[in-house]
Formats: structure tokens, C-alpha cells, sequence
């Protein structure tokens, strides 16, 4: 059986009850990370803001990033084969919006913004980033609206040991986490 046979397959036997706007109404309760993916190569460079991404598994170190069909980043992922996911801090918000296209600035300008570098696959990093993982593209796969990339990671960059707050999003708004105290 195809790939796209077992997708199909496991459409039909849990199809779902639910409209597109309940489904997103459910998940704007839930508190994500707010990252900007960004690839470059002979594709090009681009770059999109991204709260569908996860990791997999540890061995070998890959995550999962969905991305929707319709953004021109994902054919510039698919034709670069890397990606840059980059976990943004509290203060990173503008980042955010740029990347989302808020004030529809180009695409090499959003770069110019902000402090980039590269790490093994030279898709841009941000030196602000809490968080930034150098990543291959080891898979892609269609699932309804949006492209499945599996993502082998090459090498890190992280500021954990500075004192800086993850940019989450939640009920339709940005937002920060403080840890909780110890019981």
C-alpha cells in the first residue's frame, strides 16, 4: 500500500465530526511556541513564522515541522532540502510578525532585520533566538492542506543559559511563561 493509500485510508476510517472552525477554536486554547523556520540553498532564502512543530525523537535528533502548501517558503524548503527552526524569545515579537507578513515586507529585507547567521546547512539562525536547530529535510509528505516535514538535526544554538522568556501564543495573542514555583 502507497503512502498516499495509508493517508487516505486512515482519513476515511476517523473522519472527522468536527468543522475546520471548531477545530481551531479548540486549538487556540492551547499554548504553543512560536517559531520562524528559515531555509536556504539553491531555492533561495525565505523564511516563515511557524507554531506546528515538534520533536520526534531524540536518536537520531529529528522534528516534525507543518507547514502550509499554499506558502512559498514550503516550495523553497522542499527545493533547498534544510531547514532553521528558531524558537523566539519574549522580546522577539516583531521577528514574529515580519515573518508572518505582517507589512508585507520582502522576503530578503525580513532578513536584514534582526542579527542572522548560519550554522552546518546555511539556513539563517537568529542570534536572539532561545533556541535554534540546524536541521535536513529527511522527509516531506502531503497531509491534507499542509507539507509534513521530517527533520534530521545537525547542530544547535541556544541561549538557555541567559535569562531570556520563550514567545508562546495562545488564545489568538502572544504571550510569555514564567516558571512555576516547587510545591
Amino acid at each position: 500500500m502507497t503512502h498516499d493509500a495509508v493517508i487516505e485510508a486512515v482519513a476515511q476510517t476517523f473522519e472527522s465530526s468536527i468543522s475546520d472552525a471548531e477545530f481551531r477554536e479548540a486549538l487556540a486554547h492551547a499554548v504553543t511556541a512560536v517559531t520562524v523556520v528559515t531555509t536556504d540553498g539553491p531555492g533561495g532564502m525565505a523564511g516563515v513564522t511557524c507554531s506546528a512543530v515538534a520533536s520526534v525523537c531524540a536518536d537520531p535528533p529529528t522534528l516534525l515541522v507543518c507547514m502550509n502548501r499554499r506558502s512559498y517558503v514550503n516550495g523553497v524548503v522542499k527545493a533547498n532540502d534544510v531547514l532553521c527552526v528558531n524558537w523566539l524569545s519574549a522580546h522577539q515579537r516583531g521577528t514574529s510578525d515580519l515573518f508572518a507578513g505582517v507589512g508585507a515586507v520582502p522576503m530578503k529585507e525580513r532578513f536584514e532585520r534582526g542579527n542572522w547567521r548560519t550554522l552546518s546547512t546555511g539556513a539563517p539562525y537568529s542570534e536572539d533566538a532561545l533556541v535554534a536547530l540546524d536541521c535536513r529535510v529527511v522527509s516531506a509528505m502531503e497531509v491534507g492542506t499542509h507539507s509534513v516535514f521530517l527533520a534530521r538535526v545537525l547542530a544547535t544554538t541556544t541561549h538557555a543559559a541567559e535569562h531570556r522568556d520563550p514567545l508562546v501564543y495562545c488564545k489568538r495573542s502572544y504571550a510569555t511563561t514564567q516558571p512555576t514555583a516547587h510545591a
